[in-house]
């Protein structure tokens, strides 16, 4: 594929998240959708392989049918009730279908299935696209339609969701599968959240995206592709593997990184509004992913026998590529993790 052609795609695929924000209008929301499934497709299978070919199909069939689902309860809207419009509130069998049309989209429980697939026969930038972008637009459905949807519904999509990415991620030993199931227990969280507070919502979504791009970044950066090569990180760029600790357990939730402090905030706005089950099941299914999360950061952290000093700075040059993009996203990656340090007490003051 040419680099404009690139590009151009890359342009459509953030042209039509913003048309699906912007848009106060089911069909347009529904255009918007479509054209950034149709804009993504070309950039999954940019690194041509029978495997990336096969995921970018799999990604084609759900969001096809997702969206086809959406434009179904859309149209049984407009019969209903003469009106197009977002804000009109949806009743029964349009919040049920609506429900999981967007769960299939988000990968939400019981729709989670297509996920990891996908993501693992990707490269690291596509699936760092799928994990964050990707979220943006169908994010934005559920906020319209939170109005219309039981927050119950909502809380246990998002508790089953935290407790099967918890669990889907203990057995894996490939890094892309454990930033999916990742991804799916995070969405988890959001998704319990939001029908309580959209904003905090807003921010945890913000938070997880720039964690994970992170993580997807310096995987991609050192080919980090399952966790028996995460053990020459130290050597390769200690600087590399220090900032990918500390992403990986800001994703954690380990005090006081700022991921510690979006979930300190959802526990204290879920408690503040009587949800305690939730909050009990959303802190043991944070526990599962907990041990994942400490498994890679262990496994980045190891440390190789005693080598020759020739051999080891030769270590350090495999794989050096400069300090452009890549040393930007070091730095910001260490500045927001280490900003709950300062943050933490601000972002309680404001919640009391």
């Amino acid at each position: 594929m040419h680099r404009n052609v690139l590009i151009v795609l890359v342009i459509n695929v953030l042209v039509s998240t913003i048309i699906v924000v912007s848009s106060s209008h089911w069909f347009s929301v529904w255009v918007g959708l479509e054209m950034n499934t149709l804009s993504v497709l070309p950039v999954l299978c940019y690194q041509f392989s029978p495997r990336s070919v096969e995921s970018t199909v799999k990604y084609f069939l759900v969001q096809s049918f997702s969206a086809a689902m959406i434009l179904n309860a859309a149209v049984i809207q407009a019969w209903l009730y003469s009106s197009w419009s977002v804000m009109q509130p949806l009743n029964a069998l349009t919040s049920l279908v609506m429900t999981l049309a967007i769960s299939l989209k988000l990968g939400l429980f019981p729709c989670h299935y297509w996920f990891p697939d996908v993501i693992q026969g990707v490269g690291f930038l596509q699936g760092l696209l799928l994990s964050t972008w990707q979220k943006l637009a169908p994010f934005v459905v559920v906020v319209y339609i939170s109005g219309s949807i039981s927050v119950g519904v909502l809380s246990v999509l998002g508790v089953l969701s935290v407790l099967v990415g918890g669990w889907g991620g203990l057995n894996q030993t490939q890094v892309r599968k454990i930033l999916a199931f990742s991804s799916i227990s995070h969405i988890g969280w959001i998704s319990s959240v939001v029908g309580y507070s959209t904003e905090l919502s807003c921010l945890m979504l913000f938070v997880y995206i720039v964690l994970n791009s992170g993580v997807f970044v310096l995987s991609n950066e050192f080919s980090l592709n399952s966790l028996s090569g995460l053990s020459r990180l130290g050597f390769v760029n200690p600087v590399g593997g220090f900032c990918l600790i500390l992403s990986i357990l800001s994703l954690g939730g380990l005090p006081p990184l700022f991921g510690f402090v979006t979930k300190f905030m959802a526990l204290e706005c879920l408690v503040g509004n009587n949800a305690f089950v939730v909050s009990g099941f959303l802190i043991a299914g944070s526990l599962l992913s907990l041990f994942f999360y400490l498994r890679v950061a262990f496994n980045s952290s190891l440390v190789f026998f005693p080598q020759h000093v020739l051999s080891m700075f030769t270590w350090r040059m495999v794989g050096g590529s400069g300090f452009s993009l890549y040393g930007a996203v070091l730095s910001f990656l260490i500045s927001l993790s280490l900003l709950g340090l300062s943050s933490f007490p601000v972002f309680v003051a404001f919640l009391n």
